[in-house]
C-alpha cells in the first residue's frame, strides 16, 4: 500500500517558557485498559501542587476480612516506557531520598528486608533491574542471590498476578532499593489480599531470616479482634515489623494500630536549598488523602508513648516520603513504565530500608520504641500540616515534638532507629582559606552521615566507642584524612574541620539547537553530583560560564527552557587549562513541540481487508511443524474483536480442525524509515492467551529476516483483551532503510490471536523559515518584571509568548519572552498585560538568528 504524507506544523502558537517552578501543563490520563485486565480505581482529581498531577490509588476498597494496598500513583502523566539519554524519570530518586534523610549511598550490606505483598507480580525483578540500573545501584538479582522471591509458604508456588497489588510490590522494591542499596530483599507474595494470608506471610518472612518486614497494606478502623485474630504474626521481638498508617486522612488502619509494629505517617518532601537541611517537609495532603493517624482505642498504649490525648495506642511512630517518587513499573494494566507513586506505601519500605542501615535491633526488643527513647537525635520534626480534624489537634495536625500525621518525625541519620550506646559528635567545617562555613559538606563514618548546614556545622550520632575512618568530603575541596576517636555513653563531643578548596579551571561554550536552526539556545546547565546551583545560558547568545575544580571529570546535563527539546548530557574532563565545551540540542520528533520545526509524517497502514490472501508485500511463514498460520477469513467465525472493521489476520490455537502446535509469523513489507527521526507501530487487537502454552510478540528486522529483536514482548498476565489499541516506539529504528515487522505467534493448544490496522508512521521535523525574539517585559515607572504580558506577531493570530519568570536564574530577570516569527523580514510585535497600556513596536527577524529585544509598559492609571 502506498504511503499517505500528511503534514501538521507544530508549535508555531503560543509558548512559555518551562523553568525551574513553573510547570507544564499536564497529560490527559490515558484511557482504561479493555478485556479483563482492566481494574476501576478510585481517582482523586486534586493535583499536586508540586508535580502538577493527580493521584489515584491504586487498590481499590477491600471486602471484609481483606486488606487493601496503599500504593498511590499518578494517573495523569503519559506513559515513559523508554528513556533518552539524558533524561531522568519524573519524582524523587534514591539520590533525593539519601540527601534528604542523611542516608549513606551504600547501606544495607549484610542485612535482609523482607516485603510482604498479596499477589504475583510476575514482572518483578526485571523492573527492579531497570531501577536500579537507572540510577547506579547494584544489580539486585536472583542469580547473585541479592533478590529472592516467594509464596506464603515459601515455595515457589506462586499466586495469580494481580494489576494492582503489582503496583505495590514495585513501589516496595524500588524504595528500598533506594534506601539500602547493598541489603538483600525478600519478596513474599501471599495467595490474596486477606488478613489472614497476609500475616502468614510476615510470618514467613521472619522465619526466613528477615529482621526487617514492611507492610503496605491496611483495613481501616481499629477493633477488639484485631489483636487475638493477627496480633502474634506482627509480634516479633528483635525484629522491625513496619506498617504504613493509611491514606484516608485522620483515621487509624489496622495492621499499623498494633503496639509491636512501627506506624509509618507520610510527609510531602521538596527541595529547598534556601534552609540549613536543604529540603523542606510538611504533612502529605492531596485532596481527600493523608495520612492515616490518630487513636486505636481496643489497643494498649505501649510504655514509651507519653501523649496524653489518647489512652490507647497512638498512630504514627515516624514518617517519611509519601509523595512524588520515581517508580518503575510495567506489570498490568497499570504498568506504563516510569511513574510517580506515593502514599503511605511509599513511607514504609523507606523506613524499614532505615532500620536495616541501623544495623541488627537487638535480641527481645521492640524497634518501635527506639525513635523515642532517643530523645529526639536523628530526627526531622515535621511541624506543619494537617491530614483532616479531630478533638485531640496534635493527632490530626502537625506540631512540634509528637504528632499523629507524622509521630516523631522523619529520618536524620540512623541514631533514632538503633539500639545501644551512643554519643553525639558536633563541630563547624570551614574553608582554610577564608575561614568560611562550608555547607553541604558530608561528615560520616562507615553508615552514620551527617551533612553541614549553611552555617557549617553538622550534628552526627554515632555508636559509643572507638570510631574509625572519620572524614570530611565536598564538593570542590580535599578531602580529609581519616581520623579516629572516642565516642562516650550519652556524652556530646565537639570536632571541627577545615578543608582546602581545589583550584577550579573554567568550563564554556554555546549551547544551540541541533535540528536544523541553529540558533542559541536559553538552557540550564547543572553538574552532576554537584550541591552548587545550576548555571544558564545567556538567552540571546547561549553562552555559558562555569568553574569547576581542576583534575577532574564531570557530567553536565543541559536542558533547554523552551519545551521540544531532548536533554543532553555532556562529559568533560578539566585540568589546569579552560576547557570549551560547545553542546547542540536535537529537537524531539515524538513531542513535536518545538518551536520554529513542521512535523511531517508518513504512515504505511494495512486493514487486511482481503480475506483470501495475505496483502501485497505481507508474507505467512510458519515453522515446518506449525500445524496452522496465520489466516485473513475468520476460519472458526469468531468476528473482528479487535477494534477495527471488516476482515482482519488471525491465528487460532483451541478450535478444530486446528492442530495442537503453532509456530507461525505475519511479516510485514520493508518500510524505508531512512529519512525519518522516529517512528512508531500502531495495532489493534483482540486474544485470549494462557502465558503457560502461548508466546505472542512483535518483532522487528533491519537485515531482512536474518535476525529479529522484539519490541512488543506482549500480553503479560492470563485472559482476554478484546478493542485493544496497542502502540509500540520504533525510535530505534529510524534511520534504517529497511525494516520488517512480525506478529510472532507460538502456542501449544491454547487460545487465538487477532490483528487489525497496521500502520506504521514515521516523523520528521523541519525547520519553517524564521528567527527567535528573546527580551523581557517591564512596568515603564517601576522596573518591576511583568510575568504574564502577552508578546504577539501580528502578522500571525497564533504567533504569541507568555512572559515567565526565571527563578533560578539571577543573572535573567523575570519578565523573560522567547516569541518565534515565521519568515525572517520585518515584523510588528504587540506587548499586552493587565493594567497597563498596550506597546506596538517593530522588529527585524532574522533567519535562525536570536534578536534581543525588551518592552516597558506604562500602567494605566
Amino acid at each position: 500500500m502506498a504511503p499517505r504524507p500528511r503534514s501538521v506544523v507544530a508549535a508555531l502558537g503560543l509558548t512559555a517558557l518551562v523553568l525551574l517552578g513553573i510547570e507544564a501543563p499536564a497529560h490527559a490520563a490515558p484511557a482504561p485498559a479493555s478485556g479483563a485486565t482492566a481494574r476501576a480505581t478510585r481517582l482523586d482529581t486534586s493535583l499536586d501542587p508540586e508535580t502538577g498531577t493527580g493521584l489515584t490509588p491504586v487498590c481499590d476498597t477491600p471486602a471484609k476480612g481483606h486488606a487493601s494496598c496503599f500504593a498511590m500513583r499518578s494517573a495523569s502523566e503519559s506513559p515513559l516506557l523508554r528513556l533518552a539519554a539524558a533524561q531522568t524519570p519524573p519524582g524523587l530518586g534514591p539520590q533525593d531520598l539519601q540527601s534528604a534523610y542523611s542516608l549513606p549511598a551504600d547501606g544495607g550490606a549484610g542485612q535482609t528486608i523482607a516485603i510482604v505483598d498479596a499477589y504475583d507480580n510476575p514482572d518483578a525483578e526485571a523492573d527492579l533491574a531497570v531501577y536500579r540500573a537507572q540510577y547506579g545501584l547494584p544489580p539486585c538479582t536472583t542469580a547473585n542471590g541479592c533478590f529472592s522471591k516467594v509464596d506464603q509458604r515459601g515455595g515457589t508456588d506462586y499466586p495469580l498476578s494481580n494489576d494492582s497489588w503489582a503496583g505495590e510490590i514495585a513501589l516496595d522494591l524500588d524504595m528500598v532499593s533506594a534506601v539500602a542499596p547493598q541489603a538483600h530483599i525478600l519478596l513474599v507474595e501471599t495467595d490474596n489480599d486477606g488478613l489472614d494470608r497476609l500475616a502468614a506471610g510476615v510470618d514467613k518472612a521472619v522465619e526466613l531470616g528477615a529482621k526487617y518486614v514492611s507492610n503496605s497494606y491496611g483495613r481501616s478502623g481499629d477493633y477488639a479482634s484485631d489483636a487475638p485474630t493477627y496480633g502474634a504474626s506482627y509480634d516479633h521481638p528483635g525484629v522491625a515489623v513496619v506498617a504504613a498508617s493509611g491514606d484516608n486522612g485522620y483515621g487509624v488502619a489496622f495492621p499499623a494500630t498494633l503496639p509491636t509494629v512501627t506506624a509509618v505517617g507520610g510527609t510531602n518532601l521538596v527541595a529547598d536549598p534556601g534552609t540549613a537541611r536543604g529540603w523542606d517537609e510538611t504533612v502529605w495532603k492531596r485532596g481527600s488523602y493523608g495520612p492515616g493517624s490518630g487513636c486505636a482505642s481496643y489497643q494498649s498504649k505501649p510504655s514509651f508513648q507519653e501523649d496524653t490525648g489518647c489512652l490507647g495506642r497512638s498512630v504514627a511512630d515516624v514518617s517519611a516520603v509519601a509523595d512524588n517518587v520515581a517508580v518503575y513499573s510495567t506489570f498490568g494494566s497499570l504498568g506504563t513504565g516510569w511513574q510517580r507513586y506515593g502514599g503511605t506505601s511509599a513511607a514504609a519500605p523507606v523506613i524499614a530500608g532505615v532500620y536495616a542501615l541501623a544495623g541488627s535491633p537487638r535480641p527481645g526488643t521492640y524497634p518501635d520504641a527506639y525513635p523515642y527513647t532517643a530523645g529526639g537525635t536523628g530526627l526531622n520534626d515535621v511541624t506543619s500540616g494537617s491530614n483532616g480534624t479531630c478533638a485531640a489537634a496534635y493527632l490530626c495536625t502537625a506540631g512540634t515534638g509528637y504528632d499523629g500525621p507524622t509521630g516523631l518525625g522523619t529520618p536524620a541519620g540512623l541514631a533514632a532507629f538503633r539500639s545501644g550506646p551512643s554519643g553525639t559528635l558536633t563541630g563547624k567545617v570551614t574553608d582554610t582559606r577564608t575561614g568560611k562555613p562550608v555547607a553541604a559538606a558530608t561528615v560520616a563514618s562507615g553508615l552514620d552521615v551527617a551533612t553541614t548546614s549553611a552555617d557549617g556545622t553538622y550534628t552526627l550520632n554515632l555508636p559509643a566507642g572507638e570510631v574509625d575512618g572519620l572524614t570530611v568530603t565536598a564538593f570542590g575541596y580535599a578531602s580529609t584524612a581519616p581520623v579516629s576517636l572516642e565516642i562516650a555513653d550519652g556524652q556530646t563531643a565537639t570536632r571541627d574541620f577545615g578543608l582546602k578548596a581545589l583550584p577550579r579551571t573554567h568550563v564554556r561554550g554555546t549551547v544551540r539547537d541541533g535540528s536544523g536552526h541553529g540558533w542559541p539556545l536559553y538552557a540550564r546547565i547543572a553538574v552532576e553530583g554537584s550541591p552548587e546551583a545550576p548555571v544558564w545560558t545567556d538567552p540571546v547568545t547561549g553562552r555559558y560560564d562555569i568553574s569547576l575544580p581542576e583534575q577532574a571529570g564531570y557530567t553536565l546535563d543541559v536542558t533547554a527552557a523552551l519545551p521540544g527539546y531532548e536533554a543532553v548530557t555532556r562529559k568533560v574532563t578539566v585540568g589546569k587549562k579552560a576547557v570549551h565545551a560547545d553542546t547542540a540540542l536535537a529537537a524531539d520528533p515524538d513531542t513535536a513541540t518545538a518551536v520554529g520545526y513542521a512535523l511531517h509524517t508518513t504512515e504505511h497502514s494495512e486493514g487486511f481487508d482481503t480475506p483470501t490472501a495475505a496483502p501485497q508485500g505481507w508474507t505467512v511463514a510458519s515453522a515446518a511443524d506449525s500445524d496452522n498460520g496465520w489466516q485473513f477469513d475468520d476460519p472458526t467465525q469468531r468476528g473482528n474483536a479487535t477494534g477495527g472493521s471488516g476482515s482482519f489476520a488471525t491465528v487460532e490455537s483451541d478450535n478444530a480442525p486446528f492442530g495442537p502446535h503453532q509456530d507461525t509469523s505475519l511479516v510485514s513489507p520493508a518500510y524505508d524509515l531512512s529519512t525519518a527521526q522516529s517512528a512508531s507501530l500502531t495495532f489493534k487487537t483482540h486474544y485470549i492467551t494462557n502465558l503457560s502454552q502461548q508466546d505472542m510478540t512483535v518483532d522487528a528486522s533491519t537485515d531482512d529476516g536474518a535476525t529479529w529483536q522484539t519490541v512488543w514482548a506482549g500480553p503479560k498476565a492470563n485472559g482476554e483483551a478484546d478493542h485493544l489499541s496497542v502502540s509500540v516506539p520504533l525510535r530505534q529504528y529510524a534511520g534504517q532503510p529497511s525494516v520488517r515487522l512480525r506478529f510472532h505467534f507460538v502456542a501449544n493448544w491454547a487460545y487465538f490471536w487477532e490483528v487489525d490496522d497496521v500502520s506504521v508512521q514515521s516523523r520528521t521535523l523541519e525547520p519553517v523559515p524564521g528567527g527567535l525574539t528573546v527580551g523581557t517585559v517591564e512596568d515603564a515607572r517601576t522596573g518591576k518584571a511583568i510575568v504574564g504580558a502577552k508578546v504577539a506577531d501580528t502578522s500571525a493570530a497564533d504567533a504569541a509568548a507568555l512572559t515567565v519568570a526565571t527563578p533560578e536564574d539571577p543573572a535573567v530577570g523575570d519578565g523573560l519572552y522567547t516569541l518565534f516569527s515565521a519568515a525572517p523580514g520585518v515584523h510588528t510585535l504587540r506587548v499586552t498585560a493587565d493594567g497597563h497600556r498596550p506597546l506596538t513596536r517593530r522588529i527585524v527577524v532574522r533567519g535562525d538568528r536570536v534578536t534581543h529585544r525588551n518592552f516597558a509598559l506604562k500602567a494605566t492609571t
